[in-house]
């Protein structure tokens, strides 16, 4: 990036679904952010998810600018539509901070991942992580439980969500990446472009409760896990291959016992070895077929977001400062 001291220029994109009451927080927040080192937020993006409340008219701190969609995306689609915008309609900018609306991303830990970027090269996104979960037990043990199944599936780390800022270099590659219409941080991930993670601290929400409950947890983890699932078939398939070696080595064993020894071998022993033959030679076979289908969907040629992204705009929204 440019001298430690030198002021840059960013664009916040952010999605909004029926939260416009945050959202006029959060410009609030990045207007007095602005005012110090060591950026400055030329413009806001607010992607409207197709939310059923409406943004009041009134005068704003900041240049914004409303996408209003055509039906409700979710925020992973929301995020790309918004950036291919940017990357198709903005210029004055240098780098691009993607965040939520409603306070959990924090306006202030802005700062901290602009001032990472300033000492970084320009060829790789920061995304904030968060260092510690203050949810209720159960979200925290499904968030753990994903990253698990996250990491072994496809030997890749996740811990990080949708906050982050994007060196105005890497736009054009970032919305080039067909992945991105379904996850935005995995899409990153995937396509190989460098990043690096910087420990931030979660933000108390402005205005009422979190919308991501275990439902969407679990939607959003499938998401992530889908743009991998070719990856995600063949360890699959090896799992199950191997797990079949072990059952077939036990049941032999079975039948080993009860024909050459006096060992007395419980009548349903056997049958629950075939049971379990059974069940395993089924997964492998349904395993092998979606690894079939993946394989031959790479025939087919995926379209980036950048290509299709104003099919989805209802209307834009320029408002008043």
């Amino acid at each position: 990036m440019d001298a430690p001291d030198a002021l840059i220029r960013g664009i916040v994109i952010t999605p909004v679904y029926n939260d416009w009451e945050s959202f006029g927080v959060l410009v609030n927040e990045l207007s007095e952010i602005s005012m110090s080192q060591p950026i400055k937020i030329t413009h806001v993006v607010a992607v409207n998810d197709g939310s059923s409340e409406s943004l009041e008219d009134c005068k704003w701190d900041l240049p914004i600018t409303v996408l209003h969609l055509n039906s409700n995306m979710g925020h992973q689609r929301a995020i790309s539509i918004g950036l291919s915008y940017i990357e198709d309609t903005l210029n004055d900018y240098e780098v691009i901070v993607v965040m939520d609306s409603d306070g959990e991303d924090r306006p202030i830990d802005i700062l901290k991942l602009v001032e990472t970027l300033k000492v970084q090269p320009t060829d790789r996104v920061i995304f904030a992580k968060r260092k510690k979960r203050t949810e209720g037990f159960l979200f925290k043990f499904s968030y753990y439980l994903y990253k698990f199944l996250f990491h072994n599936l496809t030997g890749q780390k996740l811990d990080f969500g949708n906050f982050s800022c994007i060196p105005k270099p890497l736009l054009s590659k970032v919305v080039s990446i067909p992945e991105l219409w379904n996850h935005y941080s995995g899409g990153i991930i995937k396509s190989k472009i460098p990043y690096l993670s910087v420990g931030t601290d979660r933000g108390k929400r402005f205005h009422g409760q979190s919308k991501m409950n275990f439902q969407n947890l679990v939607l959003h983890g499938l998401s992530a896990l889908s743009i991998y699932m070719d990856l995600v078939s063949i360890r699959l398939l090896m799992a199950s291959f191997f797990s079949s070696i072990f059952v077939t080595s036990g049941l032999l064993l079975i039948v080993y016992l009860a024909l050459f020894t006096d060992i007395p071998i419980p009548g349903w022993s056997s049958l629950t070895g075939l049971l379990l033959i059974n069940i395993l030679a089924i997964f492998i076979l349904t395993t092998f077929l979606i690894l079939l289908f993946q394989l031959n969907q790479k025939t087919v040629v995926k379209f980036p977001p950048k290509t299709f992204y104003n099919d989805f705009i209802l209307s834009v929204s320029h408002l008043k400062t």
